[in-house]
């Protein structure tokens, strides 16, 4: 008996069985480090997040993901590593979990924490001292002000932060120009600018709109040589008047040290049996100054064998001991308003103009000794090489462009190179 078979129409059965393509819906989450440029060191003042791609919903594509998560509000390079790393295994777990950012969106939306204007700002500021150098606090606290009174009288403060525009910024720095240089236009600009930026960082906001408006064109305001006949004015002047700003000043001629260099130094930084100086160029590098004849001469006269080895060297009781201040730049203010005294009783009858300060006899030094060496036979390269161990410039560029700068770098006369007479 025969058995029973199901017979198929050859025509009917498909040759090729479909295969159902899964789309992948996600990549696996990486954390972002920027680096420090020209090193491959983490950077811990820009902004790191995690990053991964997930398949839109709507579109089919696949979009880059970033997130903060607050990551930025760690200040600390290890720490922010350990955290990004655990975040970014988070969210893998949750993507495989089924974890979409898409879904989550209208949330944040909801649960995200709003700031006025006034109060990010203030946010901002206050990060950002954390990590600027106390001039730098200084100086952008009084710009910081006028901006945050224009915001005031604008009716803006109060407003959600979202709402503060490129347009606002660039009606303020132009109310700015309407009264200032270019430079200090542009530096206000650098300011709201680094705000932003922190307000970024922070999660508070998703761009900087003020990186996109152009700086103006400005030339630096930058401190002005003395001419010998005004050295010697203000040299007959303080004998006479202020032999304490005479005593400092002969610092800055005779060490090319700078303000804020000399204000730094304590009693243990004279070494005179070797004739020298170690000083602090910053708050964290030192280097040493050799000590020449007429300076050893002032230290000889200001006996600082009878001073503690951490006393300053000098101080507004003029002579070396104890000096407390809140910030570092007052005691440089203190012999600027002596020197400002000296510019109100002659400045006018020597020529000098707002360009010229304390920090001009540095100049005016790097300049005659640059035009000694020359004198003595020297090559211009040969001189500057020798010009670059006492001025403590880091590159030869550097000390060209300095020499450019004070009018020191001039070519030799040309005249018998001419083949006409005009």
């Amino acid at each position: 008996m025969m058995k029973n078979f199901i017979f198929f129409d050859k025509e009917k059965v498909p040759t090729k069985v479909p295969v159902i393509s899964i789309k992948k819906m996600f990549s696996e989450p990486k954390l972002y480090i920027p680096k420090i440029k020209g090193t491959n060191k983490p950077n811990i003042n820009k902004p790191w997040h995690i990053w991964y791609y997930y398949r839109n919903p709507f579109t089919g594509a696949m979009d880059k993901i970033i997130e903060k998560r607050g990551l930025n509000r760690v200040k600390t390079i290890t720490e922010r590593k350990r955290i990004g790393n655990a975040l970014k295994k988070a969210r893998l777990r949750l993507l495989q979990e089924g974890y979409s950012p898409f879904e989550e969106k209208q949330e944040e939306i909801l649960d995200k924490k709003s700031y006025t204007i006034s109060e990010a700002l203030e946010l901002a500021l206050n990060e950002k001292n954390k990590v600027w150098a106390e001039k730098t606090r200084h100086g952008n606290s009084s710009m910081y002000n006028i901006f945050v009174k224009w915001i005031t009288e604008k009716k803006l403060a109060n407003k959600d932060i979202d709402q503060l525009t490129k347009r606002h910024i660039i009606i303020f720095l132009n109310h700015i120009s309407d009264t200032s240089s270019n430079t200090t236009r542009n530096n206000f600009k650098r300011l709201i600018s680094s705000l932003l930026s922190q307000l970024v960082a922070d999660d508070i906001l998703s761009y900087n709109f003020v990186k996109d408006i152009p700086s103006l064109k400005a030339k630096p305001e930058k401190n002005q040589p003395f001419t010998i006949l005004q050295l010697e004015a203000i040299k007959n002047y303080l004998v006479k008047n202020d032999k304490y700003l005479y005593q400092y000043m002969k610092f800055v001629i005779y060490a090319l040290m700078r303000p804020v260099e000399i204000c730094r130094l304590k009693v243990k930084d004279i070494d005179l049996q070797n004739n020298t100086i170690l000083f602090a160029e910053t708050k964290t590098e030192r280097a040493n100054i050799l000590i020449i004849e007429p300076l050893k001469e002032v230290f000889q006269k200001m006996t600082l064998e009878n001073y503690n080895a951490d006393d300053f060297l000098f101080t507004k009781k003029e002579i070396p001991g104890k000096w407390e201040v809140k910030k570092e730049s007052s005691k440089n203010e203190f012999f600027s308003r002596r020197f400002k005294k000296l510019k109100d009783d002659i400045g006018k009858e020597i020529n000098l103009n707002d360009n010229h300060s304390i920090y001009s006899a540095r100049h005016t030094a790097a300049k005659i000794l640059f035009t000694s060496f020359k004198k003595q036979g020297l090559t211009d390269l040969q001189a500057k090489h020798r010009l670059m161990t006492i001025t403590r410039h880091k590159s030869l560029s550097g000390l060209e462009n300095y020499l450019r700068d004070i009018g020191a770098s001039l070519p030799d006369d040309y005249t018998e190179n001419y083949t006409v007479i005009f």
